[in-house]
């Protein structure tokens, strides 16, 4: 995870991290068997797809095959027209299906989905699709051994939690657990997990989870969590039905927290057990939350700190962050009987710049090494 993304964008970055150097480490491999030499197989004709100065034609079917994986899903498929060479290749190819690109100016959207589905013969890696409307889908063969998945609402007429009176979102579809024994990476949102489905939740293999404005008990996001025994990231975006949340993971290295000021919000996250944890990230602009972090001894980077008074009161709306026995509530040093001395690169938001408030911060990170400070100027 780059450290320009502290400030800005955690929840993308937390999502995407492993996804953006697989991809890059797959195209370099690529270009470099496309070099002069590097390939050992002759070189095709142009029927086959070859010709003069056409080197990508000539590598493998396989490195061919993560190839159009990794482009979206209109160009994936519009491969299959460059030759007779790349007709079979998006067909067999690991399939990338992204619900996105199809999202406007196009009738007929869930059969089109329906047909790719059917025509595809290839193992599934990634399908992204609205939550409501996935089931059948997620039933579909092309997506056995399913490897990245993503149900969330296309419609943004709810960007926060559900407001009162608004009728609570479906269930999670049951057919997005056929993959609990191959998902590597899951995002989930504007959904409502009951607390009879998530006793039954194992994700053996998931090493990065996201939940997005997510409906679910707290007992059940406890369960959901002690069920994937080897995640490394974890992403709480907004969401309803629970106060807190307890971390004991021995495989945790991320964790990214946003908390929206309702009814139900997130008010603590507790972080009792974290050998391996490296990324604390808060952020959203209405926080009111405790922040307690027991036992964390890799902690080294730690963000965004901010301080938020309500527009429409004077109540102090600032996160409490409680770093063993150091406590910090918005950017002020309540009590400091002990330094952090794990952490390298902090975050900062600030309404206005205090050099005071920024050395003071200092003082309970003395080993720090970036200090990112975010300054909003008020008209």
């Amino acid at each position: 995870m780059s450290d320009n993304y502290i400030c800005h964008g955690c929840s993308t970055a937390i999502a995407i991290s492993g996804q953006v150097s697989d991809a890059i480490f797959r195209t370099n491999a690529a270009v470099a068997m496309a070099r002069p030499g590097s390939y050992g197989g002759p070189p095709l004709d142009e029927a086959e797809g070859g010709g003069a100065g056409d080197r990508l034609s000539g590598l493998p079917d396989g490195v061919l095959g993560d190839i159009v994986w990794i482009l979206p899903t209109r160009e994936g498929a519009r491969t299959q027209i460059l030759a007779s060479r790349w007709r079979h290749l998006w067909r067999s190819a690991p399939l990338n299906l992204d619900y996105h690109p199809f999202l406007f100016g196009q009738e007929g959207l869930d059969a089109t989905i329906s047909r790719l589905l059917a025509a595809h013969r290839g193992p599934g890696r990634r399908f992204c699709a609205p939550v409501d409307r996935a089931d059948a889908w997620l039933r579909s063969p092309a997506l056995d051994n399913l490897h990245e998945l993503e149900l969330c609402s296309f419609n943004y007429k709810y960007s926060l939690p559900y407001p009162r009176g608004i009728p609570q979102p479906a269930p999670l579809p049951a057919a997005a657990f056929r993959f609990s024994d191959t998902l590597g990476v899951a995002t989930i949102g504007e959904c409502h997990i009951p607390d009879s489905m998530a006793q039954a939740l194992f994700f053996p293999k998931l090493n990065k989870l996201g939940l997005e404005n997510v409906t679910i008990s707290e007992s059940s996001l406890q369960t959901m969590i002690d069920g994937c025994p080897a995640l490394e990231c974890l992403l709480i975006r907004r969401g309803s039905g629970f106060r807190c949340v307890r971390i004991n993971s021995i495989s945790l290295r991320g964790i990214g927290v946003e908390a929206y000021w309702e009814d139900l919000r997130l008010e603590e996250v507790i972080i009792e057990n974290a050998p391996c944890l490296e990324k604390l990230l808060l952020f959203g602009s209405a926080e009111s939350r405790h922040i307690s972090v027991i036992s964390a001894p890799k902690l080294e980077t730690l963000g965004c700190l901010s301080s938020h008074l309500s527009d429409f009161s004077q109540h102090d709306f600032s996160t409490t962050l409680t770093l063993y026995s150091t406590v910090i509530q918005g950017l002020r040093v309540h009590s400091l009987t002990e330094t952090v001395r794990t952490v390298k690169i902090l975050s900062v938001r600030m309404i206005a710049l205090s050099l005071d408030v920024v050395i003071d911060l200092m003082r309970c990170f003395p080993c720090l090494e970036r200090l990112y400070i975010d300054v909003t100027i008020l008209p």
